[in-house]
């Protein structure tokens, strides 16, 4: 049962698609083979009925109702059974096995067109129509339905009412009642053959799709092993197209974020091995001097300040690691711009730079706390890289639901070769700048659905440019 299961559970959908298309194949098999015997036969049937029918309405109409007197009197003379003879045998050369007779109420033959049937019998099966012969008015007739004689052969009876005590009775063959049924026998071997059909395309159908999946399934697998040169599968068509083409669009994501992490690593491994270094010369010659019993104080500081250098670099790493999920929400952009600047009073006035706002959209949708730290760690920069007497100029607007803030410096600008790198994680242009601030600012962005560009030109100046969409937009 454990085996089954398992078998079950790891091919659910193969099982289903296999198990619904042969249900369905199967029904419409027995519905279409039941739905073929019963039409051929009714059609047979109504066929044979009709010829019954007209066969009994047309000998009755050319019966002579005095004859049927004779009848009264006693058994029928040479001239009334040659009469019956004639016109009976009129329709025995067209219809070779009927059998036509007349008989009274109490169901006894009285005349017969096969010479060799004995008159004066009772016919058996006719009682058993006694209420269709009995219903009948005169010069009406009727049919019953296929029955099996003494030789087990099908018949079929058809019957005139001639007047209130006689009746014509006419038995026809119905031998094609048995090819029809050995028809039905053939239509269950073919459905038999389709419903077989239907398993084997059921199967072909069901592994088309299955094997799509299992070759999707063993690619994503390799990806989460972390192989990402492996090619993904090809030849796959409609939908699993799609899923391949995001499934290969993952591997390179992850590729990517797989070679940054190694580079952020190699990054983090060479800012701490440089100041380790420096600690270790320091250490050693803070120790030879503690041999010769003298000390230098400024090899204490240099440790020391390499020491904050490290826990500086740290602690910006770690910030930048953990995750800052958004509370996104309405704020006041003029209000958060200056709490940012205050923060950079002392360099400001000391520099003489001048700042220029110009808020024209007070209000937009993000988290009023990751704003604050874009705004700060833009504004660090731009303090940091403009002459004195520079400009920093802060800006907003909306445009067609959505709203822009730009922080613009007169300062050196970026090198060509350096915009490309501006927002990784470690990158620098800085003696003592950890490389951290503008990435931070690009992960705070994605967390509010928001994006940071730079525009920036060596010796003209650089542009930081944040764009978000409304509340209304978001929502």
């Amino acid at each position: 049962m454990n085996i089954i299961r398992k078998f079950l559970t790891e091919h659910y959908y193969k099982v289903r698609i296999i198990v619904t298309f042969c249900a369905v194949t199967i029904f419409l098999v027995i519905l279409m083979t039941w739905a073929g015997y019963v039409f051929v036969k009714e059609m047979y049937l109504a066929d044979i009925s009709e010829k019954v029918i007209s066969v009994s309405k047309l000998t009755a109409g050319n019966i002579n109702k005095e004859y049927l007197n004779l009848f009264e009197i006693g058994p029928p003379t040479k001239t009334t059974q040659n009469y019956f003879e004639e016109i009976f045998n009129r329709y025995k050369k067209v219809y070779p096995h009927l059998h036509v007779f007349i008989f009274d109420k109490n169901f006894e033959i009285l005349f017969h067109s096969e010479q060799q049937r004995s008159t004066g019998l009772i016919e058996p099966g006719l009682q058993i129509n006694q209420k269709e012969i009995f219903e009948l008015n005169d010069g009406n007739s009727n049919a019953s339905l296929p029955f099996k004689g003494e030789d087990d052969k099908w018949y079929l009876w058809g019957f005139n009412r001639l007047n209130n005590n006689y009746w014509l009775g006419i038995k026809e063959s119905a031998a094609q009642l048995e090819k029809i049924d050995e028809l039905a026998v053939k239509f269950l071997f073919i459905g038999a053959a389709g419903i077989f059909a239907a398993i084997v395309l059921s199967l072909i159908i069901a592994k088309s799709i299955s094997r799509p999946v299992d070759l999707l399934a063993s690619y994503s697998s390799q990806i989460g092993k972390g192989n990402f040169q492996i090619k993904a599968p090809e030849e796959m068509k409609g939908e699993f197209e799609n899923l391949t083409k995001a499934m290969e669009k993952m591997k390179n994501d992850l590729s990517d974020n797989q070679k940054e992490k190694e580079k952020m690593l190699a990054q983090i491994a060479h800012e701490i091995r440089n100041p380790l270094g420096g600690i270790e010369l320091l250490a050693g010659l803070t120790k030879e001097d503690l041999q010769r019993h003298q000390i230098n104080a400024s090899y204490v500081e240099k440790i020391i300040y390499e020491i904050n250098g490290l826990k500086k670099l740290i602690t910006a790493f770690l910030e930048f690691s953990k995750p800052v999920p958004a509370n996104p929400q309405v704020c006041n952009l003029k209000l958060l711009v200056e709490e940012a600047l205050e923060n950079f009073d002392g360099t400001i006035k000391s520099k003489v730079i001048g700042t220029v706002k110009e808020i024209k959209q007070e209000k937009v949708f993000f988290d009023s706390g990751h704003l604050k730290q874009i705004l700060t760690n833009i504004l660090a920069n731009s303090v940091d890289a403009v002459e004195n007497e520079g400009t920093i100029s802060i800006s907003s607007h909306s445009e067609k639901g959505s709203w822009k803030i730009l922080i613009t410096d007169n300062g050196p600008g970026i090198p060509a070769e350096s915009m490309n790198s501006v927002f990784n994680p470690f990158f620098t242009t800085k003696k003592d700048g950890t490389g951290l601030g503008l990435a931070v600012c690009k992960k705070l962005c994605a967390e509010n659905k928001s994006t940071i560009e730079i525009e920036s030109k060596n010796g003209s100046g650089t542009t930081l440019i944040i764009s978000g969409a409304d509340a209304n937009e978001i929502r």
